[in-house]
């Protein structure tokens, strides 16, 4: 820029901040008074101050509270119960409803039962035979083994003739009473046993027989 063209833009702006009109015809003729000749054609009135153009500002847009969605986590399985170390899991206790037991009781019946062995008649045997006897012992509850003891004496025309004695009263697939050779003599015989429990109970039966 030359020293004419600067000052050509300071008179430009004397005039505008004075308030002056600052139209072609004003302007060329201070110019002619200052310089002497005609301003070049670049030389221009100024531009309004209506037509300048503001500077843009960007301002800075504020930040709005950030929102974080979570998404649900799914239900937790719980573990099952473990077993203490070094054992199983203790049962829980069993409750029942049972009554219990009743203790044995009442009168005993005594069933004397007779082998087949030598048998003649509804009520006789052969001499020298050996049909050898059992005992069913019962009471109020029912048939009784253990706990339970039979006593045998078997006589004849009111003589004793033998004796036995056994620990339970059931046979178990054994005779209980054995005649052996007792029955070696014809006569009149009765074979008597006698029974008693651990608790206290007795009962007896008989049984009357000929052996001819």
């Amino acid at each position: 820029m030359t020293q004419r063209t600067k000052v050509a833009a300071v008179i430009t702006a004397v005039l505008a901040i004075g308030g002056l009109i600052a139209i072609p015809n004003d302007v060329a003729d201070l110019w002619n008074r200052v310089f002497g000749d005609e301003p070049p054609a670049s030389a221009g009135p100024p531009a309004s101050p209506d037509q300048v153009v503001p500077a843009t500002t960007t301002q800075p847009v504020a930040a709005g509270p950030t929102t974080t969605t979570e998404e649900a986590s799914p239900p937790v399985a719980e573990d099952p119960p473990t077993e203490d170390a070094g054992g199983a899991a203790e049962p829980p206790p069993v409750t029942t409803n049972a009554a219990p037991r009743p203790t044995r009781g009442g009168a005993l019946i005594a069933e004397i039962r007779m082998g087949p062995g030598g048998k003649i008649g509804p009520a006789e045997y052969r001499a020298g035979s050996a049909p050898g006897a059992n005992v069913d012992v019962f009471d109020d509850y029912g048939q009784l083994s253990a706990g339970c003891y039979p006593s045998w004496v078997l006589t004849r025309e009111g003589a004793e003739v033998r004796k036995v004695r056994n620990g339970r009263c059931t046979s178990g697939g054994i005779t209980m009473f054995n005649f052996g050779d007792s029955l070696d003599s014809p006569g009149s015989y009765r074979l008597s046993v006698s029974v008693v429990t651990d608790g206290g109970q007795r009962g007896s039966s008989s049984v009357d027989f000929q052996v001819s």
